[in-house]
């Protein structure tokens, strides 16, 4: 069996606390770093995938389709924390990130690592 996209993200980048994953619409993977512990509630982070970041991520590669050759990521600035949010096949890869560490270079080191555009 393979090993899963988030034990193999916290293995590359120790310093993303969390990592979803969500494929056709629907969560696939949902996990948090055993070295952070979460600064929200479960569902919370439930519905932000379900709902918050696929439609934020279709808004910005809307725009970014027009005339920017697409969306790379987006970064979104909570008071905790970063959450790093990228496409990825049928849907989007979410990292939660601290505000000490840089959300740009690790989305680099995610990008790179699947073989996304950068």
């Amino acid at each position: 069996m393979s090993e899963r996209l988030s034990a193999r993200l916290f293995k590359l980048e120790p310093r993303i606390r969390y990592v979803a994953v969500n494929q056709g619409g629907g969560i696939v993977e949902m996990e948090q770093s055993p070295q952070h512990p979460s600064l929200n509630p479960p569902e919370s982070d439930r519905i932000e995938e379900l709902i918050v970041n696929p439609v934020i991520l279709e808004l910005a590669r809307r725009r970014g389709d027009i005339d920017l050759d697409g969306i790379r990521y987006v970064v979104i600035r909570y008071g905790p924390q970063y959450q790093l949010i990228m496409p990825y096949k049928n849907g989007h890869i979410s990292m939660g990130v601290e505000l000490h560490d840089d959300p740009i270079e690790i989305a680099r080191t995610i990008a790179s690592h699947l073989q996304l555009p950068i």
